[in-house]
This record gives C-alpha cells, structure tokens and sequence, in this order.
C-alpha cells in the first residue's frame, strides 16, 4: 500500500496546476526530496492514512536501499493501475482481444438468427468446414458429453422445402431438450424436370443444403449428433436420377418418400375408385423397397389422408399384407411417422393395426417426428415406442453412414425420459 501511495503521490504532484514551478523544482532536486513532498501532501489529502505509521516506516527503509535498484517492481504496479486512467488510449488492442476470444459461444446464436437467405452468404465460408468435418468424432463426443441419451429422431426438414420453418441449429437445440443422443435432417430431395417443385429444395441448393446441416454439426459437436440424410422421393421411371442424387454426399440415412399428393403423380395414377388408388400406393411402396435405394420407407400408410373420411383397413388390409410381405423380403426398415397425429387423418403413419402385421413379418422399425418446426422434434416418441411394444416388438433402430443400428425399446424409453429430465 505504501509503494502504491508514494507512486500515486509523484504523478499527483506533477499533475497538480497550482504548483507547477513547485513541482518542477521538486522533481530535479532528487530522490531525498521527493518523499518530503510525499509526507506534505499525503496528510494534506489522506487523513485516514496516517493511522497506518508502521505501513510509512517499513516504506522508508526500501526507498533508501531499493529507491535506485528496485524501480521496475514499483512501475509495474503503477502501470497496472493507470491504464485505468490514462492508458485507456494504449490498451484498445486489449479490449479488441477479449470480445475476439468470446464470440465462439455467440457465434452459435448468431448463425442461426440468420434467415435462410442471408445463410447462403454464411454458407459459403463454411464450406470448407463440410469438407473437414467427420460425422463420426461428433458421435463420439455425444457418447461421453450425454451417456444417458440414445436414440435418434430421423426425419425432419429444413426451410430449403420451402414448408418448414426454423434453422437446423433451433431443430438441433430442441432435440437436447427432448433427451435425444442426435437428430438426422432428411429434407426433402431435388427432382428433374420440375416435379413438384414448390415442396422441395432446387438442385442448385443441394450443396447448401449439406452446409447447413454441417453447419450444425459444428455448433452442437459434443453436445448432439447431428447427421446427414434426405427424404429422397420415389417416382417410377426417377430411379436413375435418385440413385445419382446418393453418390453425390455423404449420408448417414436414405429415407424413401413416397407421396400420393403430387400433381404429377396424382394426374398419373389417380384413375378408377377411390381403393384402386390406394392399392396402387402400396404398390409402389412395394417397389420403392425393391428398388434399393433406400434405407427405410417413410410414413407407409400416408395414403389414407387421400379421402380420410372413406378410410377403412379392412378394406384395403390384403392389399396392405401383400406389400408387406415383398417389403419384408428386401430387408429395408419401415418408419413410424408420428407426425400423422396431426394430419387429417389424425393416427401415426402406420396406425397400430399395420404396425403388427410388420412385426409379424420382422421389418425393422425406425422413428421420425417428420418435423417442419424445430418444436416437433422427439415429439410423441414415448407414445410411438409404447405402441411398438404392443404390436410385438422389442427393439427399434436408427442409422449411422447406412448402417441400421438397433436398441431395445425399454433402454431407449428409459433414456429418452432420464436424458429430457436432466435438461429440465
């Protein structure tokens, strides 16, 4: 304190208006002087000080044996002080510094604050990052930052579709909460010759699309998986274009999607009665299996929201065996969609009848919110695993680079709830 106080007592008399010959008379006349104006002036202002001798006398012996040698340990801490005052102008590139080493975390909130066209402009630096970027070590990481978390949500979009809303890192923040392990973006695939354009992204956005993704991968590595997959569109006579379209990223999961409300396919195959409709959508379900080009088949029994209110199984339930039984033959998972609870046809994709006559044939099962805004995602995953339970099963899958990877419904139950619990 008291080195502190005779450093703050030379500058203040140098500073001082009043006695400014003073002050030039007291700094040539040496180093004895100075502490006399330093006893003068530090009564004059500090009262309280003097109450603290001991502190004065042990200051005076190091002024006369250190005065000379000792120096730069007394400017160090007269410097540390003053940039507070008159250093402000010396130390910008300190303050420069410290915003530069914080914006990491920010970084994260400001990227996805971003709409989907200012994006492609953030995008294109972070393109370099897609090509570096290993979806493995994310997966790695995940395992020991979230050992209570296992299952993944499968399908979900981006605003790419033009009919979802939201960035993948909202979708990415949302699938913590709702105690996932990690989250697989299937938006929705490009097509040729313009085939129902207004619900998917072009092929010039294609290479965006896998930035995005990357781009979440990177803001949430460690904390969730964030993977790579398209739902990929099955129209007889498009399989060449599809089988093309895989080679040219690498993805975690194909899920084939099959819609009946196309125009196209709608002014293809919408001929006959209302069944003959529907026997011709699982038909090509059928096909889409035996194709090979996909890993699972999305929301399998969307069809029955053509005309909901005629909807009868019973119906249309041979026609539904048959596919099943070519479906169970290729060996490809089927998924449950429960993102049909807020259809028009308010029921999972497939409804629960369906859903057993797949177990007795053994397809493999997988799970997808189908998510168009970041709050849906996991949603209904408790509900869908109990429903797997009842219709026979006892385990349910994910894909990581193509290969399915299987966990028992009442471990993947128990994590969901205990991993959504610890985010609370």
């Amino acid at each position: 304190m008291s080195k502190t106080q005779k450093s703050k007592a030379k500058p203040a008399a140098k500073a001082s208006p009043k006695a400014g010959k003073t002050a030039s008379k007291a700094a040539p006349a040496g180093k004895k002087p100075a502490p006399a104006a330093a006893k003068k002036t530090a009564p004059g202002k500090k009262a309280a000080p003097a109450k603290k001798p001991a502190a004065a006398k042990k200051a005076s012996t190091p002024k006369k044996n250190a005065a000379v040698k000792k120096p730069a340990p007394a400017r160090p801490p007269a410097k540390k002080p003053a940039p507070v005052n008159k250093p402000a102008a010396r130390k910008p590139a300190a303050v420069k510094k410290a915003p530069a080493s914080k914006p990491a975390s920010p970084a994260v909130t400001k990227k996805p604050a971003a709409t989907p066209k200012p994006v492609k402009a953030a995008a294109v630096p972070a393109a370099p990052v897609v090509q570096v970027s290993e979806p493995p070590p994310p997966r790695t990481v995940s395992k020991t930052i979230k050992s209570s978390a296992l299952y993944y949500d499968s399908h979900m979009h981006t605003p790419l579709c033009k009919h979802a809303w939201g960035e993948p890192e909202e979708y990415a923040a949302q699938g913590i909460k709702a105690g996932l392990k990690g989250i697989i973006f299937t938006c929705h695939c490009p097509m040729p010759d313009g085939y129902w354009p207004s619900v998917r992204m072009a092929d010039s956005e294609f290479d965006l699309y896998v930035q995005l993704v990357a781009r979440a991968a990177s803001a949430f590595e460690g904390r969730l998986d964030v993977c790579l997959g398209l739902e990929s569109e099955f129209y007889p006579g498009c399989e060449p274009w599809i089988e093309k379209l895989h080679q040219r990223a690498d993805f975690d999961f194909i899920l084939g999607g099959l819609h009946w409300q196309a125009k196209e396919y709608l002014s293809k195959y919408e001929q006959g009665t209302i069944e003959n409709f529907r026997r011709t959508y699982f038909e090509h379900l059928a096909q889409s299996a035996e194709s090979g080009l996909y890993d699972c088949l999305a929301h399998p029994d969307l069809v029955k929201n053509y005309h909901p209110d005629s909807w009868c199984f019973a119906i249309i339930k041979n026609t539904v065996a048959g596919a099943l039984d070519r479906i169970a033959k290729t060996g490809v998972s089927m998924e449950i969609n429960t993102s049909g609870l807020n259809k028009s046809y308010s029921e999972m994709n497939p409804g629960n009848e369906m859903l057993r006559m797949m177990a007795e044939r053994g397809i493999p099962v997988v799970l997808g919110s189908d998510a168009h805004r970041a709050n849906r995602v996991g949603e209904h995953f408790i509900t869908a695993l109990n429903n797997l339970a009842d219709a026979g099963y006892e385990e349910v899958g994910y894909f990581q680079k193509r290969q399915r990877v299987s966990l028992k419904i009442s471990e993947v139950i128990s994590s969901i709830r205990r991993a959504a619990d610890a985010n609370l």
